[in-house]
């Protein structure tokens, strides 16, 4: 992107403020009216259309990287709520194509550490644990091309032999044939590469992945973490349909029905990247009425949701500050008097978890989902 196609998107934002809260008729708490996650702890420059301000400046080049600058735009959690907001309007500001554009500019050397080390999270460990898969009758499509709908794991499940029997459980229990890239597996994208800058090694990556899809015919492809997911989405040419595990779950749970969990009342955090970046508010939804349990929403739920703070990076590069964030949803799940929350993305489990109140626990809907159809840990080991 050029200078002049930088400055000529960040002017058509006109400095309304809007993005900077939820439409609502009523608010039940002033603490629930602010949106952006960096804006509402810091105000000023941190806020979207300050943000938008900062990539004036850098497309006039009156404004030199620095420390305090490269702080400001990785401070986001690239939510995506402003861009979505101002796309109600009768105008389009695309701050998240502007906010990635800039980070794509910070010096190596102001970037955080954390983040330049984003490139080692598509390089495949080699005790990674998806040959459990097999224990559950996914095939190998990289071996034997007898399935067209394939799982895509991502860096947070490669170790997770757990998480991976969850998985395997389930895709069992639907009757489905799926397959998955097990002995070579595919390059384990995610958001991760999009919030370093790092859009050169995402492309190189996206090209190998639409090859091998091809290669294998496959024409669906259930993705886990909403941050690949939503990476799948944007830049695949493969031709194949991606759809969150989430979604799969909702369909199969039509047709084989669970068995209803007793548990106390549930509310439910929206990922950014399932349901702002790819649209799917209802899957989630869908499985926990499944589950027969009481969900109480959030103030802020669906797509005016509020970030659980580890997005963008953040996590990675400023936990302390990721949990700060996090205290504003915790605030807001507490005045629903749920006692679990449940969450589809393991960014959002991780943070939430580590800052959750002592009456509340956190739950991956995935375990919820086992849970209900009998997973006891045991099945389908060698």
């Amino acid at each position: 992107m050029t200078n002049e196609e930088l400055l000529k998107l960040a002017l058509s934002c006109n400095r309304c403020g809007t993005c900077r809260g939820v439409v609502q008729d009523t608010v039940p708490d002033v603490a629930f009216s602010l949106q952006c996650p960096s804006g509402m702890t810091f105000y000023g420059s941190y806020e979207p259309s300050g943000l938008m301000y900062l990539a004036r400046g850098i497309a006039q080049n009156v404004l030199n990287w620095n420390e305090e600058l490269a702080r400001v735009l990785f401070s986001c959690t690239l939510c995506g709520y402003c861009d979505d907001f101002c796309q109600r309007g009768y105008r389009h500001t695309p701050a998240v194509q502007i906010l990635e554009e800039l980070r794509q500019r910070v010096p190596k050397s102001l970037k955080p550490k954390a983040l330049q080390k984003a490139s080692e999270s598509i390089i495949i460990p080699k005790d990674n644990a998806l040959f459990i898969l097999e224990d559950y009758g996914v095939v190998d499509v990289s071996e034997t091309k007898n399935s067209d709908i394939l799982f895509f794991p991502d860096p947070t499940l490669l170790l997770n032999s757990a998480k991976i029997r969850e998985i395997g459980f389930l895709f069992k229990k639907s009757g489905i044939k799926i397959g998955c890239c097990i002995k070579h597996p595919l390059p384990p994208v995610s958001a991760m590469l999009i919030n370093s800058g790092d859009r050169e090694l995402l492309e190189e990556c996206g090209r190998e992945i639409d090859s091998r899809l091809r290669q294998y015919g496959i024409k669906k492809v259930i993705v886990y973490n909403p941050e690949t997911l939503s990476v799948l989405k944007r830049f695949s040419r493969s031709g194949a349909t991606f759809v969150s595990i989430t979604r799969f779950y909702a369909d199969f749970m039509k047709n084989k029905r669970p068995k209803k969990l007793k548990l106390p009342a549930v509310t439910y955090q929206d990922p950014c990247h399932l349901g702002r970046y790819a649209k799917e508010y209802a899957a989630p939804r869908e499985v926990i009425a499944a589950l027969g349990l009481k969900l109480h929403e959030m103030w802020r739920y669906g797509k005016n949701s509020l970030c659980c703070g580890a997005g963008g990076g953040v996590l990675a590069s400023n936990s302390t500050l990721a949990k700060q964030y996090a205290g504003n949803r915790w605030r807001e799940a507490l005045a629903t008097k749920a006692r679990i929350m449940i969450t589809a993305c393991p960014y959002c489990f991780a943070n939430l978890n580590g800052t959750k109140p002592k009456s509340f626990k956190v739950m991956d809907i995935t375990t919820l989902v086992a849970q209900a159809y009998g997973y006891t840990g045991k099945e389908g080991r060698s």
